[in-house]
């Protein structure tokens, strides 16, 4: 029970440190979601020693494990498209796929011969230095 208390604890102080990071992105409108501002600052922590390892890994270790419980609403969308479930989308992810590859290819063909014509010039990483 007491283990229980703890890992409640520890989720708290990670949300916590949510909570502050949407604060501060809304009082300084900054373009950047809250939540990406409290990791860093829960990593800043971390990483300074105001806070332990120990004083939310417990907690995290939670969250990682029910992690699928956060994708939900992900797969809920998908359900509204079940065709992407079948054949169909197994076609357009290949051709997702395939057109990906393609100009990958492409871009690597027409660069080697720009560099191969001498259109683009080599520099030596170690001459700036």
């Amino acid at each position: 029970m007491k283990r229980w208390f703890s890992i409640i604890a520890q989720v708290l102080l990670l949300f916590g440190f949510t909570w502050l990071g949407k604060w501060v992105s809304s009082f300084f409108h900054l373009p950047v979601p809250g939540s990406l501002i409290g990791l860093a600052l829960l990593f800043i922590c971390l990483y300074t020693g105001l806070i332990r390892l120990q004083w939310v890994e417990a907690g995290a270790t939670l969250l990682f494990s029910q992690m699928i419980l956060f994708f939900v609403p992900s797969l809920v969308g998908m359900m509204q498209y079940p065709w992407l479930l079948g054949l169909k989308g197994l076609l357009v992810l290949v051709v997702v796929v395939s057109g990906c590859a393609l100009v990958m290819i492409s871009t690597g063909v027409v660069a080697e011969r720009m560099f191969n014509r001498g259109e683009v010039k080599q520099h030596d990483p170690v001459e700036n230095v």
